[in-house]
Order: structure tokens, then C-alpha cells, then sequence
């Protein structure tokens, strides 16, 4: 059994190896081909200088390369990517790679603080919704997840962004951590609410009260772990919905980060630099639905344990 679990493991992360290898191939020729056939450059403004001629443009243009074909230019690209080289921004005049991860890890810290109070307000809510049977906390619980859902986040970031002025709140990383955190939170509350509650319908929950164990301990030891899984793969689907909203939250409230980053690269056609963003944020995400997965699979060996008792 040791040894079909072993290899069961690593056939698991092969194919998650794999898969990522075949994401970041597919996703970085699409975004380099979109990027190049844009009909502009990093140095396609300077044609509005007076000062600068057309033969200086062309010879700076010739310097990074950008005379030569798309292909040729994706083809050298790739092969630098594939030693960890992905280049020099335009913008910066700094590597790609340094500028990339230092802002990542800001925006990174960021995302897992709005997860952790978008799993907060989920599992509590849900627990109390279940735990009391209320119609008015149902009822509110059901209201949160409108008003949240519906909120277009730049109008929350803008929101966000009073307040700081206001000098009501003055923390500019937690007003951006809520920000991000409101959308979230009502995904993961209509998902876990509902788990939930389909959870406690189940055979083994009728056993546990047989047994004499409270209600508490039903939801907390038995159901929780039965209604987490469909939570799960929703917060591995979210990630990517998670670091596109940190372009919008970080840019309105004016937090450097990795949103704040892709707006000044877009900006300045900053290729190198955009595709450092996107080869950092599809790693992101490949890793967190990758972490997802094997939360699933470690809940559901407990699940099955949890049966066979």
C-alpha cells in the first residue's frame, strides 16, 4: 500500500510538473506574440521628440533587439527564461527578475493577509449560520455574500482610498488587504455556507449525534472536514481573480507592488518587465492550485480514516 501511495504521489506532482511547464509555455508565447504585434514599443514616444531622430530611435531599438523578427525575439527570449535570465526593463534599466520577485513578495504578503480574513469571515459565519439555525443570520449571511459579490472592486478600492484620505484608517496595507479580501470573502461564504449545511445532511453526522457528541463538535470535527474540499478548490480557481485585483486595488490606493508594477510596464511597453509579471504570477498560481490539490487529497485520506472508525 506504501508503495501504490508512493507512486501515486509521484505521478501527482509529474503531472503538476508537467502541466506547469506546459502553462508558462503556452502563456508566455501568447503574451509575447499579443505584446509584439501591439504596433508599438518602449521607444515608439520619442518619435514625438523633435530632438531625437528616426535613425537614433532605430539604432536604441536595434540595441534590445527590437528589429528583429517575433519569433527570433520569443525564441532568445525563452532560451534566457530557461536560465533564469529574463532580461533588463526598459523602464527600470534594472533585471527583470530582482524588480519582479522584490514587488511579488510585497503584493504576496498582501494576498495571504486577505485570504486569511476571507477564510475568517467564511468558516465563522458559516459555523455560527449552521450552529444556530437563525433565519435572521441566515439571512445576513445571504446579504453579505450579495453586497460583496456585486461590489465591483473599484469601487471598494475607491472606497478604501476615502478613507485613507479621510485620516480615518492610515494604514495603507491593511485598507488594501480588505479591499482585496471583500470579493473573496463572499466566494468562499456562499461555497462553505453551502457545503456546510449539505454536510450535515450526511449519514455520518446523524451518527455522531447517535453517539452523544454536541452539536459543536459535529461541525467542527466531522462536517468541517466534509465541506472544506469544495472550498479548497475554489480558493486554488481565486488566486488568479486574487493578483488580477491587486492591479486595481494597488494602483487606486497607491501601494507599490506587483499590480502597481504590471500598470507601469503596460504603461511604457515594457515587455521584458510585463513578461516577468506574467511568468511570476502563472508560477503563483500554478503553485496554489497545486497546494490546493494536495489539501484535498490530505483531507480526503482523513475523511476515509475518519469513516472506517
Amino acid at each position: 500500500m506504501r508503495i501504490i501511495g508512493g507512486q501515486f504521489v509521484l505521478q501527482f506532482f509529474i503531472r503538476k510538473i508537467v502541466q506547469g511547464i506546459l502553462l508558462l509555455l503556452i502563456t508566455s508565447a501568447a503574451a509575447f506574440f499579443l505584446l509584439s504585434s501591439a504596433g508599438s514599443d518602449a521607444f515608439t514616444s520619442l518619435r514625438e521628440n523633435p530632438q531625437v531622430s528616426a535613425a537614433a530611435i532605430e539604432k536604441l531599438r536595434a540595441s534590445y533587439g527590437l528589429d528583429r523578427p517575433v519569433i527570433e525575439r520569443y525564441g532568445s527570449w525563452l532560451a534566457s527564461a530557461a536560465r533564469a535570465d529574463l532580461g533588463d526593463s526598459f523602464y527600470y534599466q534594472v533585471p527583470v527578475a530582482q524588480l519582479v520577485l522584490a514587488r511579488f513578495w510585497s503584493t504576496a504578503i498582501l494576498a495571504f493577509a486577505a485570504i486569511g480574513i476571507a477564510c475568517l469571515i467564511a468558516l465563522t459565519l458559516s459555523f455560527l449560520n449552521v450552529r444556530s439555525r437563525s433565519r435572521p443570520l441566515s439571512a445576513f449571511t445571504d446579504g453579505i455574500v450579495l453586497v460583496f459579490s456585486s461590489a465591483p472592486r473599484i469601487v471598494i478600492s475607491l472606497f478604501a482610498l476615502a478613507i485613507l484620505v479621510s485620516g480615518a484608517v492610515t494604514s495603507v496595507f491593511w485598507l488594501s488587504a480588505i479591499s482585496l479580501t471583500v470579493p473573496l470573502a463572499a466566494l468562499l461564504l456562499a461555497q462553505f455556507n453551502q457545503s456546510l449545511q449539505d454536510a450535515m445532511l450526511e449519514d455520518f453526522v446523524r451518527t455522531a449525534r447517535a453517539k452523544g457528541l454536541s452539536e459543536t463538535t459535529i461541525i467542527l470535527r466531522h462536517a468541517f472536514r466534509a465541506a472544506i474540499n469544495p472550498a479548497l478548490t475554489l480558493f486554488g480557481l481565486s488566486l488568479g481573480a486574487l493578483l488580477g485585483g491587486s492591479v486595481i486595488v494597488e494602483t487606486v490606493i497607491g501601494r507599490p507592488g506587483i499590480g502597481s508594477l504590471t500598470v507601469t510596464a503596460v504603461r511604457n511597453r515594457d515587455i521584458p518587465l510585463l513578461m516577468g509579471v506574467m511568468i511570476v504570477v502563472s508560477v503563483a498560481v500554478w503553485a496554489g492550485n497545486t497546494l490546493a490539490e494536495v489539501l484535498q487529497f490530505v483531507n480526503d485520506k482523513r475523511l476515509k480514516a475518519q469513516d472506517g472508525e
